[in-house]
C-alpha cells in the first residue's frame, strides 16, 4: 500500500466520523489474519453497515483484481454488511464514488474495471451512501 492509498483511506475513514458513522481502517498486513477476507474498511451507524474496498488513481480508469472483489464480498455476507468498492479519481473530480459490486464490469481476463466516464453514473456519492 502506498502512502496515497494510506492516506485517502484515512480521509475516507474521517469523513464517516464527521457524519456521526463509526468507522475503522484494516491495515492489509495484520499479524496471523492474511489468509482471511478483510475489506480497507468498515463503517456503520448502528442501521447501516458497510465495507469498502478503497482505490484512488490519477487516470480515468482503474482495474481491481477480481480475488479483492471476491473477498470483499466474502467478508461483507460473513459480517452482514453491504459491500461497495469506494473509488476517488483524483485528476476527475474530488469527490468518493461508492459502486454496488453488482455494477462492477468485469474484464476478458476477470478483474473489475471503472471507467470514469462510463460508469460514473453507476456510482453513488458520499450523501447518498449515508443517506440511503
Amino acid at each position: 500500500m502506498t502512502r496515497k492509498g494510506i492516506n485517502a483511506e484515512r480521509q475516507l475513514v474521517n469523513l464517516f466520523w464527521q457524519h456521526d458513522f463509526a468507522a475503522i481502517r484494516i491495515p492489509a498486513s495484520g499479524a496471523g489474519f492474511k489468509n482471511y477476507p478483510k475489506p480497507d474498511i468498515v463503517a456503520g451507524n448502528g442501521k447501516k453497515y458497510y465495507a469498502f474496498e478503497v482505490k484512488t488513481t490519477t487516470s480515468d480508469k482503474i482495474y481491481v483484481p477480481s480475488d479483492e472483489i471476491k473477498d470483499l464480498i466474502s467478508f461483507a455476507q460473513k459480517f452482514g454488511c453491504t459491500p461497495y468498492l469506494a473509488v476517488k479519481f483524483t485528476k476527475m473530480s474530488r469527490e468518493w464514488h461508492f459502486y454496488n459490486i453488482s455494477d462492477l464490469q468485469q474484464t476478458i481476463g476477470g478483474n473489475y474495471k471503472i471507467d470514469f466516464n462510463e460508469d460514473l453514473s453507476k456510482g453513488l456519492n458520499f450523501s447518498s451512501i449515508i443517506e440511503s
